[in-house]
């Protein structure tokens, strides 16, 4: 099917064209607007400019702010703003966010993009939400070709656009009286990519054939500062596997085991990947062993967590999911799935879900696990499950038969404001490769140092090179901290920012030991220290603090540790004051902590609830 740009047509036929767009209306958001808002600002992203009169044409054929890419480059009809209908009409879109919304021609080549005023930023996660419906009268096709609609994030190299990641949606059962709310995440940002630092673009494409119009509303951006949350035996290594004899054990450790073979626990247990060559080979396993789970329904791992929900945080659970190369899960019907479940315990000890993600066997490999993720919105003080311990499962909710691989267990937490702190990976001073590899000095920090002649308990020193036996695998950046581990020693610092009634806050810090001086990890125990203060006049006054113990730690990797202060109160005292991060030795004389990498994340201000009358 050829079309063709160029041809004209008389303003006639442009406004009949555009009185079918809008009575195309709209689209379908089974999620009521969020109550919180979003934290990247994106202009007009309701789409109510420009302004559409209610007493005329009910659609303009621009979307201000937005840079528009139409196919119809002589009457712009494929891409603009219209009016919702009034309350009753059988074509008004319930869910809108405000009176209007933009409509998007469902050929492959229109589109909508913007330049944000914000930029990526490193160790930031990014999720890009829209509330997509389709045309009344001229919806896209639902039947094969499907007509779909791509949400993007991008970065401009000069000036051509590189798209980083897309989602596709397609016009299948999609609504044209209510919305629905569509997400595209992107991982946390490395340092070293080449979007770290780029402006975020945005676009929303049509990708599909002519004829029909997507409604479009409600365009959101969050950016989160995530944190990795511990899963024990997460990628189950134990119990070991003796590569000498039977390649499988049926126990899983530290997971509590529901299995439907109570005298054998055929259902549950761990092997060992094949080598590399063999048939059954898996090419991404993490780690050399992953745990099988029968297929039939009442078979599943659960896990109690060392961690809560906290308020004002979201979650995000991935797993790593294969199929037995042998005995596969069915993918006819009925099909075979596997439950991702979140949960919490109430207060009789039952188990009480959340959220879960079903995935079935279809279009899987046993040759290759694929990741899914299971997303839990913003945890709201008012939640059953805020404050309670987390819960994560893998169920089984098939037939008997099969067995499902998985592997690789995550779990993200994320704030969705990162607040700056200045020199917060350590990066300055520079030192000089060619001179000795640390400074007695930290740039933008106070350092609070017992040895105030030669400041020889406080600085920063460079990582060793890859093949070092010291080298630290997961630095961030080149240089890192250190920190004398006697009672005293200590790195302050008073930050850009306020604490904001409303808000609740996290902070994560790096820490690791020195290899030729570590901290004591025999009593007594060396510790430090992470808090959060603020200051009455010249007075620190701490707020929280949370205590890390060397006992367990590395000297060449670093681990995160997180240290939260719920919701700020209007009547609490450091509300509306400088924030203030400071970390402290709290041990003995002789050794030194490794610092890296420190964070600092804000909740959205949660809204306040309308008094009951």
């Amino acid at each position: 099917m050829i079309f063709i740009m160029g041809e004209k047509r008389t303003f006639t036929c442009m406004l009949r064209r555009i009185i079918c767009l809008i009575l195309l209306v709209l689209m379908c958001s089974w999620a009521a607007k969020p109550v919180w808002s979003a934290s990247i600002h994106i202009e007009n992203a309701s789409f109510e400019a420009p302004a559409v009169d209610p007493n005329g044409f009910p659609a303009l054929p621009f979307v201000d702010q937005w840079t528009e890419i139409d196919l119809d480059t002589l009457s712009s009809s494929n891409t603009g703003v219209f009016a919702n209908t009034p309350a009753g009409n059988p074509d008004h879109i319930v869910n809108a966010d405000g009176n209007q919304l933009a409509f998007l021609g469902s050929q492959v080549g229109n589109a909508l993009e913007q330049d944000l005023a914000a930029t990526y930023k490193s160790g930031c996660d990014y999720r890009l939400t829209v509330a997509v419906g389709v045309s009344s009268q001229f919806p896209p096709s639902s039947v094969e070709p499907v007509d779909a609609l791509e949400l993007v994030l991008f970065y401009r190299d000069g000036n051509d656009v590189v798209d980083i990641v897309s989602r596709t949606v397609e016009a299948t059962g999609l609504s044209s009286t209510q919305l629905m709310d569509f997400s595209l995440q992107l991982p946390a940002v490395p340092s070293g990519d080449t979007w770290a630092g780029k402006t975020i673009g945005v676009a929303l494409r049509a990708a599909g054939m002519p004829g029909g119009f997507w409604d479009l509303d409600n365009v959101r951006l969050i950016e989160s500062l995530p944190v990795s949350i511990p899963i024990e035996n997460a990628s189950f290594e134990a119990p070991f596997v003796d590569p000498n004899a039977f390649p499988a054990l049926p126990f899983v450790e530290a997971w509590i085991e529901s299995d439907n073979d109570t005298q054998g626990s055929t259902n549950t247990g761990v092997f060992a990947n094949t080598p590399g060559g063999k048939t059954d080979h898996i090419v991404n396993p993490d780690g050399r062993q992953l745990v099988f789970l029968g297929s039939e329904l009442g078979n599943g791992l659960e896990q109690d967590l060392n961690a809560n929900y906290i308020v004002g945080c979201d979650y995000r659970l991935t797993v790593a999911v294969g199929i037995s190369s042998r005995f596969p899960p069915s993918t006819i019907e009925p099909l075979d799935t596997v439950e991702l479940v979140l949960f919490y315990r109430d207060g009789n000890d039952v188990v009480v879900d959340i959220a879960h993600q079903t995935v079935d066997a279809v279009g899987l490999f046993p040759q290759q696990l694929v990741d899914f993720s299971l997303h839990l919105p913003t945890i709201k003080s008012g939640d059953a499950w805020a404050s309670k311990t987390i819960g994560v499962a893998l169920r089984a909710a098939g037939m008997p038969g099969g067995f499902w691989d998985l592997d690789n267990v995550r779990l993200i937490e994320s704030l969705p404001i990162s607040i700056q702190i200045e020199n917060a990976s350590f990066e300055a001073p520079t030192l000089d490769p060619n001179g000795f590899p640390a400074i007695p000095l930290v740039d933008m920090w106070t350092e609070i140092d017992i040895d105030t002649f030669s400041s020889s308990n406080t600085g920063v020193f460079a990582n060793t090179a890859a093949d070092s036996n010291d080298h630290i695998v997961n630095a961030d950046g080149n240089q890192l901290a250190f920190l004398g581990s006697e009672l005293g020693n200590g790195l302050e610092q008073d930050l850009n920012a306020d604490y904001k009634a409303g808000c609740n806050y996290r902070l994560t810090v790096a820490v690791g030991v020195s290899g030729r001086f570590p901290p004591s990890s025999v009593e007594p125990v060396d510790a430090l220290e992470l808090v959060l203060f603020y200051r009455e006049g010249d007075d620190v006054v701490d707020i929280v603090s949370h205590v890390v113990e060397a006992i367990g730690l590395s000297s060449t990797q670093t681990i995160d540790f997180s240290l939260y202060l719920p919701t700020v109160q209007p009547d609490d005292k450091w509300a509306g004051k400088a924030i203030g991060v400071a970390l402290r030795a709290v041990g003995m004389p002789g050794g030194f902590w490794d610092l890296d990498r420190v964070r600092l994340a804000e909740s959205l201000p949660e809204p306040i609830s309308d008094s009951a009358e």
